[in-house]
């Protein structure tokens, strides 16, 4: 794209509010300077809070959901599925975000440690009203919300499918973090970030690299995995480029976006998903006593740590300006106090 970032922002706008949208989330979220984290660091850390969405505590999912919902509504759909783990940021807000528009929603949790005593996420989930059918841990989330699916369309409901395996609900996931990006720009347009570190496994990651390369910034984007690619919700780097395509599409502009430009990590992850790291305790910990500010222990913490540790060791230079996006998940704290607290 041509023109100054101030013109290229105005366009890539114009495009974005051509798209279906319903209004779910509080835009823009905050971005918070760390000043005192920033002097341990030797860095200059800011914080995009988008756990200060809203809607049922917030996070990442509210602003994806303005546009796969509004998707969703233009194809007559009455009702959404999505299934996880119990403890799910994306089915805690995506119930929220069904009951504000009236629509059904079925979710379909599994059955894993989190999901007794019923708290966190789980617990929100009850009393925003969906439609729980709980699955056992060792079944395919992806094929058994197809069945749903196949289930209440036999049924002449119409389902919309949302999360793992459903990639028209990803693709629009991803215009979201255009969205974002354009956000954190015009809040310091004279502060281009040199690094942006998020917890993401696909559309969030994607969004802030079509953005930044719809912008043409310098800037370098590392997305923290919470997961290794054993799990079912895993995306590759090729599949991450291929929704950053799906998107820039939709936007009707080009992409260079290639799966070798995608920088996204296991190495945090720790014992397994859904589990806190040593690393990501300390991260809540450092965060939480020196700028108040609460990261959950599944993703947001996870990232938080690898940006951590890229300091220590030294691969974020001195003095360089680095954003994190805080994708929610705060809820889950309170299933995991054993060990939080210790």
């Amino acid at each position: 794209m041509t023109g100054s970032v101030t013109e290229r922002i105005r366009d890539i706008q114009s495009r974005i509010d051509a798209l279906p949208r319903v209004r779910l989330a509080h835009l823009p979220t905050p971005l918070d300077a760390c000043p005192n984290l920033s002097a341990v660091l030797g860095c200059d850390l800011s914080i995009k809070r988008d756990d200060c969405t809203g809607l049922a505590f917030g996070g990442n999912k509210a602003r994806q959901h303005e546009f796969m919902l509004a998707d969703a509504l233009a194809d007559g759909a009455d009702c959404i599925i999505q299934g996880s783990a119990s403890q799910s940021n994306h089915s805690r807000q995506l119930a929220a975000a069904g009951a504000k528009l009236g629509l059904e929603v079925f979710l379909l949790p599994k059955m894993d440690e989190f999901s007794s005593p019923v708290q966190g996420n789980y617990l929100i989930d009850q009393l925003l009203g969906a439609t729980i059918i709980p699955i056992s841990p060792d079944e395919s989330t992806k094929d058994r919300k197809e069945q749903l699916a196949e289930k209440l369309r036999s049924a002449g409901r119409r389902p919309y499918v949302v999360g793992m395996g459903a990639t028209r609900s990803l693709t629009l996931g991803v215009i979201a973090y255009v969205q974002a990006l354009l956000e954190i720009i015009t809040a310091q347009p004279d502060a281009i970030p040199d690094w942006i570190f998020s917890a993401t496994q696909g559309s969030t990651l994607a969004g802030l690299q079509l953005g930044c390369e719809l912008l043409g910034l310098p800037t370098k984007l590392v997305g923290i995995c919470p997961m290794t690619a054993s799990h079912e919700a895993y995306l590759s780097p090729q599949e991450i480029a291929e929704l950053a395509q799906g998107a820039a599409s939709l936007l009707g502009v080009g992409t260079g976006i290639t799966a070798d430009q995608i920088s996204t990590t296991t190495e945090y992850v720790g014992e397994r998903y859904g589990v806190p790291s040593a690393g990501s305790l300390d991260a809540i910990r450092m965060l939480g006593s020196l700028e108040g500010i609460l990261l959950d222990p599944v993703y947001s913490g996870k990232g938080f740590a690898g940006l951590l540790d890229y300091c220590k060791r030294g691969i974020v230079g001195p003095g360089e300006r680095i954003v994190f996006v805080h994708t929610g998940g705060l809820p889950a704290l309170f299933s995991q106090s054993e060990y939080l607290v210790g």
